[in-house]
């Protein structure tokens, strides 16, 4: 019983039920990771389900670099990849994700032992965050640690004691921390006066922990933390605080050493060593004359010592390691020099393009060196046994004397360093064995972003188009690149030197090509690729191979979505210029041939689906779907010669943006006798954050749902089901600008029905689903990786029982739940409509019952706030009518189906202020720094645009709308509008018409008009929806 109460008041899931396992002092002891070990899959105290389990990335970030965690053969390394932290073990291929950031992983760091791991991102609400490299657990989050200034660098001290974060705002802002103490304040904080971005890198010295160094390109900055002293009572006493004291190095510099590139702290000594783009080092000391094991220093008395030419190509990274200095320059060299810059020896086993980066192993290698006179392993060899490291308890290396390095003095020694990671330019990133000087590719990713996105519907296969022109086929059952086909390379022009050239110099043309669309068909026999010259290519199902001799060119603007058939026969897509192009699969010459093109959208195009339905011709129909709100069915089988005829061009809606549509079945549940089964439907995402399902065929509104309610609107839709024992449930996967999320079948509003996560920091660009496996692919904005999820129905299962019954789950939609004044409004107003029908003045008894008229739901949604147009009255009805597939209208609706329908049909974060504002600037002229229109220009806006109003009605409601009461209007005549200004202002509008009371304290972004409109609605209303 104890344990559980500690569970209660810790807010702790997942603690074993049993006070002999986990007493309540073993439990504030404990650390959160040790914590995590006595937890157990328990279905009472279980975690909050998660729609999407990240399983693999694919890719990771360069700019971020990698840090070796290998210590005595275990062969792993951690890096970031978009948001996340990663722990990567290559030789038994397993990944370690570590989540808990928003925004792209701006910088890690680490301890010397490879321990502790920090991550930080750069965005607002920044975080850094500490993690156990053990059980892979954080141990403490700092929010904001920089308060609203983005995060640049953070390192950490090698005894993991503190941690120094750098941003930029007006000036350079450093702060401290002694991390362990749990303060969410930094120690020490202090401002620089170095411009943005001036910070090449920083690090605490290896030696001295207190002590760290900052780098600019120009200059070093060496900085302690020290106490703080106050004067008291003329004594100085040391405090608690502590205070950062920097000073800034005078170096002489010309243009032989070129600008600073990287620094390292000497190890045993008080030396630091800079390198530049000139291939120079500067030495730093406090001693002109060299000094091992040199102690602490005063940080003031550091100085220039002298500066050495030791290479003539830009040095990239510098480290000292094992007695030795490690050099990686541009040109892909890496060389090894004692600590008094002479050169010891040269990597020469392999070559890479750049050396970017170099990690080296967490412990020394432990090692014995046996000189058989056979100089090979044989059975002598065999028999010879290592000694045991003391430090480990395990054995030695066994290395053969003659196979080994040796450095390049005269005497031919022996020469080992401890293995290393070496990060290249563009060649992935690889693995060390420094004494047989292996080189092996652990993470074969290229410097790109990733742009398109396609499975095969069969295979365990998923393609990768970059920006670069590069196409990636990746297994993701091993996690392993299949095959890789370079465009750029494929269709780049070489010419060759003319007869009388000197230099006989061949002149390359390399095509700036980016793969910007990739797409398998249903059956999973063809693959097309289009790029962003308009060029669109087939390739090789399994091997990616090129196999269109000449590339389609019936575009000239980069092809932006593909789809088929779903026979497979037929192609169509859409380019950058709102171009539609079609294409047909020849099965006789084996062939794909072009039929034709149109440009219907005045607008970009959101969606290009091809529907289960045949025209009469034969041909699938084929519909497109843009930001101009048209839809435009195409006829294919009438088109020819290079013209795409088209079928129908219909207003899909009147106000909302469509971003995506996908065919919508019907249930398979309905009663063929009372609804219709054979209806053409499609499911349409707008920037309303609505669903509606859409007659194709006639183009009306059957229904409208209200969606997920992120911070942007639905861009992406997936279909999918699965079998249950009860038959088989649909769910919908769907994809905001950065949420991925899954919702469960028949969408009704319901806000428990869906749950959703953070996919990609800044967009999810693409998705794709294989609904066997049960995994989700998805590729981000900017980050140049591919995440590999595995879906979790069980997720939206759960939260859909906790959500209720009947009007359970909706009263969170609505201002202060059950008990507000809004519901009860409806409810009060529900009743009166009912006394409105029966007779205001009848002397017959009232009857209260839980039904009303369809016809008067318009009058009742008004009175609540919600002020729809004529189009969604007309979309109302017909909703509440027929249910989508009724066959016989209904006349009356119950109560808890009117509150549905108004939840779903009001807009989703209440009306805007900014939306009328910009409606009204965009008839209104300037006069005297002040919009305004004339009083006739308005009435005349009223009559002629839109849904037109009568002159006489437009007198009848703007007149009861400035107030004039019955006996001021009977007085007047109609169509007399003096009772308004000549001159009308938007404040005018605003506070007399339509009856803002307070339009001062509005917000610029806020939605002040409305019943429903809330504080968590308003901060939540992004520029997507307006």
């Amino acid at each position: 019983m104890e344990s559980k109460a500690i569970g209660k008041v810790m807010s702790l899931p997942n603690i074993r039920d049993s006070s002999a396992e986990l007493g309540r002092g073993r439990l504030y002891s404990m650390s959160l990771s040790q914590i995590k070990k006595y937890s157990e899959s328990s279905v009472e105290f279980q975690h909050k389900l998660s729609p999407f389990n990240l399983r693999w990335i694919h890719g990771y970030n360069p700019k971020v670099g990698v840090i070796n965690l290998n210590n005595n053969g275990s062969t792993s390394m951690f890096y970031a990849a978009s948001n996340c932290g990663v722990i990567y073990n290559w030789t038994v291929n397993q990944m370690r994700i570590l989540q808990g950031h928003r925004h792209m992983i701006s910088c890690i760091s680490s301890d010397r032992q490879g321990k502790w791991l920090v991550t930080a991102d750069s965005g607002p609400e920044n975080v850094i965050i500490i993690w156990d490299s053990v059980d892979y657990f954080p141990q403490r989050t700092i929010f904001s640690p920089l308060g609203k200034t983005k995060i640049s660098k953070v390192v950490m001290s090698a005894d993991a004691k503190y941690l120094l974060s750098l941003g930029y705002s007006e000036k350079t802002t450093l702060n401290w921390w002694d991390w362990s103490s749990g303060l969410d304040d930094p120690d020490a904080t202090l401002d620089i006066d170095i411009p943005r971005d001036g910070v090449i890198d920083m690090a605490f010295n290896s030696n001295d922990s207190e002590q760290f160094l900052l780098l600019t390109k120009h200059n070093i900055w060496i900085g302690v933390p020290r106490k703080v002293f106050v004067l008291e009572r003329g004594v100085l006493k040391e405090t608690d605080k502590y205070e950062l004291k920097i000073k800034k190095i005078e170096t002489k510099t010309g243009l032989d050493t070129g600008k600073l590139t990287c620094f390292t702290f000497v190890e045993d000594t008080s030396q630091i060593l800079v390198a530049t783009t000139r291939g120079t080092v500067l030495v730093y000391g406090y001693k002109i004359e060299y000094k091992e094991h040199g102690g602490k220093e005063d940080y003031e008395n550091l100085k220039f010592i002298k500066m050495l030419k030791v290479e003539k190509r830009t040095i990239n990274v510098i480290k000292s390691i094992d007695g030795v200095i490690t050099t990686g320059n541009s040109v892909g060299e890496i060389h090894f020099y004692d600590n008094q810059m002479k050169l010891m020896y040269w990597v020469h086993g392999f070559t890479v393009d750049s050396v970017k980066g170099l990690s080296f192993n967490v412990s020394p290698r432990s090692y014995q060196v046996f000189d058989p006179k056979c100089n090979t392993p044989c059975p002598c060899w065999e028999r010879a046994v290592a000694e045991i490291d003391s430090n480990t308890g395990l054995l030695k290396q066994k290395l053969i004397k003659k196979k080994l390095p040796s450095d390049a003095t005269v005497s031919g020694k022996t020469f080992l360093v401890r293995d290393f990671i070496v990060c290249t330019n563009n060649q992935g990133v690889g693995f060390v064995d420094f004494a047989t000087e292996k080189l092996v590719t652990v993470l074969n990713s290229k410097r790109s972003y990733a742009l398109a996105l396609s499975v095969h519907p069969e295979k365990p296969y998923v393609c990768i188009g970059y920006d670069n022109g590069i196409v990636e086929m990746y297994n993701f059952v091993q996690h392993k690149l299949f095959v890789r086909l370079d465009l750029r390379d494929l269709y780049k022009i070489v010419i060759p030197p003319k007869d009388d050239s000197i230099k006989c110099n061949y002149e390359v043309t390399v095509p700036p090509i980016s793969v910007s669309c990739l797409k398998y068909s249903h059956s999973g026999m063809h693959l097309a690729c289009g790029l962003n010259t308009g060029q669109l290519l087939f390739l090789h199902p399994t091997t990616i191979d090129v196999i269109t001799e000449i590339p389609f060119t019936d575009t000239g603007h980069a092809i932006k979505q593909i789809t088929y058939s779903c026979d497979s026969l037929t192609l169509a897509l859409f380019d950058a210029g709102r171009t539609v192009c079609v294409y047909k699969y020849d099965c006789q010459d084996l062939l794909w041939k072009f039929i034709g093109k149109h440009r219907a959208h005045y607008k970009d195009i959101t969606s290009i689906l091809f529907l289960s339905e045949k025209n009469a011709n034969g041909e699938y129909k084929l519909i497109s779907l843009g930001i101009d709100r048209i839809m435009v069915e195409y006829d294919i089988g009438e088109s020819a010669d290079g013209y795409l005829e088209i079928l129908s061009l219909d207003r899909l809606d009147q106000t909302a943006v469509p971003l995506a549509g996908i065919q919508w079945p019907s249930p398979e549940d309905l009663d063929p006798d009372v609804h219709r089964l054979d209806l053409p439907l499609i499911l349409v995402a707008n920037d309303e954050f609505k669903y509606k399902i859409v007659n194709y065929a006639t183009t009306m509104t059957l229904s409208t749902i209200l969606g997920p309610r992120y911070e942007h609107p639905v861009r992406k839709m997936l279909l999918t089901a699965r079998e249950e024992d009860n038959g088989k449930q649909q769910y919908l996967i769907f994809a905001t600008k950065n949420v991925v999320g899954i919702q469960k079948m028949p969408i009704d509003g319901n806000p428990w029905k869906h749950a959703g996560l953070l996919g990609h920091p800044l967009e999810v660009t693409e998705m794709c689903f294989r609904e066997d496996c049960g995994i989700l692919f998805t590729i981000g904005d900017k980050d140049g990786c591919m995440s590999q999820w595995a879906i979790n129905y069980r997720s939206v299962d759960t939260t859909t029982k906790q959500g209720g019954g009947d009007l359970d789950p909706y009263y969170c939609l609505i201002e202060n739940g059950r008990p507000g004044w809004l519901f009860q409004e409806i409810r009060d107003l529900f009743y009166y409509i009912q006394i409105l029908c029966q007779g205001t003045f009848s002397p017959a008894m009232r009857r209260v019952k839980d039904f009303i008229p369809i016809d008067s739901l318009p009058d009742l949604m008004r009175a609540l706030g919600f002020f729809l147009s004529e189009y969604e009255t007309e979309n109302l009805i017909a909703e509440a009518k027929y249910k989508v597939y009724q066959i016989n209208p209904s006349t009356e609706i119950d109560f808890e189906e009117f509150v549905k329908l108004y939840i779903n049909h009001r807009p989703a974060f209440g009306y805007r202020y900014k939306k009328i504002r910009d409606a009204f600037a965009h008839f209104a002229y300037l006069d005297n720094e002040q919009l305004a229109i004339n009083r006739n220009g308005l009435i005349e806006l009223l009559a002629d645009y839109g849904e037109r109003f009568p002159r006489e009605l437009t007198w009848y409601l703007i007149s009861i709308l400035c107030g004039e009461s019955f006996e001021d209007r009977a007085k007047m005549p109609e169509n007399d509008f003096s009772f308004m200004p000549e001159e009308l202002t938007l404040d005018y509008l605003a506070t007399y018409v339509i009856g803002v009371d307070d339009l001062e304290n509005i917000p610029e972004g806020s939605s002040g008009l409305g019943s429903f409109d809330t504080q968590s609605a308003q901060t939540s209303t992004t520029g997507d929806s307006e």
